[in-house]
This record gives C-alpha cells, structure tokens and sequence, in this order.
C-alpha cells in the first residue's frame, strides 16, 4: 500500500513556518538527487503560540519544504534501508527568535510511478508544451505497484511525496504526530 506524505489535518494555521530560501529552492528538492549545503537549512515563526504544544509535533510545515522534528530525525537515520532513499538535510528552527536545531527536511532520492492517471483528477498546465506539468486535484494510488521502497516522489507529480506501509508502521509505533497518511 502507498500513502501520500501531507500534514494532519489538525495541525494550526499558525504553525506555518517561513523558509529563508537561500541555497536550493523547492525545485530542487524535486529532482531525486543528493543536494550539498554549506549551511543548515533556516525556518522562522514569529508568532505568539504555545512554543511546547509546537515542538510537541513531528512533521512541520512551511512556505517552501516540510521538515521533521529532531526525534523523528534520530528514529529515521537510524535506519540503514531508509537513509539509503532519503536524504536528511540539516534545517535549524527559529521561534521567535530562539534556535532550535536537530531539524531535518527530507530529500527523497527515488521517484516511482504509482498515480492512477485515469482515475485522478488532474489538468495540464502549459499544455501542448514539452513542459506540460499535471496540477493534481484528486490523487488516486495505482494498486499494482510492487517495488520495495521507503520514501519516493511520485513520477507523475513530483510535489507528491509517498510512503510505504513499512515507514507507516514506523510512524504509528512511535506515536508520530503531525502526519496525514492519506491512501
């Protein structure tokens, strides 16, 4: 089974994390390949909230990339499979001006082909070009795919992470919080 990667459907509004886009765009984390950074990758929130209710999350949101926290990070790395399809790039976190660090934004390595193109709800921007792009509305998972993996974008609409069911598994043991598995 695969499942598209997105935040919890609870997570607030004001959670939203700005990017400070200086060494890669989220372009780049969209190409499934090894990126290389001089520094961590820098998130701010400036907002009055409850800084340990914040924290107490697993999975973030932001303007540009998702991120994890520093627990989720640790679980992950210590997984050989896993760290073999996914890249973790260093972020550090700033809220309202404190820095926190152990923050990682995943960089999928892989990309599969598992959109149901017929039964998705999709439309072509720049059609006709050879850089037609699908804008997805409704996302249906093909239920043959049978390649072993962890994390991978899909081919036919790179800004849709999935995972699979063994990574799902991980998450639910662990009590992760932050993440909407939708099938």
């Amino acid at each position: 089974m695969i499942y598209e990667l997105r935040c919890s459907d609870d997570y607030p509004n004001s959670y939203w994390f700005q990017f400070k886009k200086e060494e890669i765009s989220i372009v780049d984390l969209m190409q499934c390949q090894e990126i290389h950074l001089k520094n961590p990758l820098i998130f701010t929130l400036n907002k009055k909230i409850s800084e340990k209710r914040l924290l107490s999350y697993d999975y973030y949101m932001s303007d540009g990339p998702d991120f994890i926290s520093p627990r989720l990070a640790t679980l992950l790395e210590n997984n050989e499979e896993f760290v073999k399809e996914v890249q973790l790039l260093d972020a550090i976190v700033i809220i309202n001006g404190q820095s926190h660090y152990g923050f990682k934004v995943f960089n999928p390595l892989r990309s599969i082909s598992c959109i149901d193109t017929d039964k998705s709800e999709s439309r072509y921007i720049l059609a006709g070009t050879p850089n037609e792009i699908r804008l997805f509305s409704s996302i249906v998972f093909r239920q043959d795919v049978t390649e072993d993996f962890w994390v991978a974008r899909c081919e036919e609409y790179t800004s849709c992470v999935v995972i699979s069911n063994k990574l799902r598994q991980i998450f639910i043991d662990n009590h992760i919080k932050g993440f909407n598995l939708k099938d």
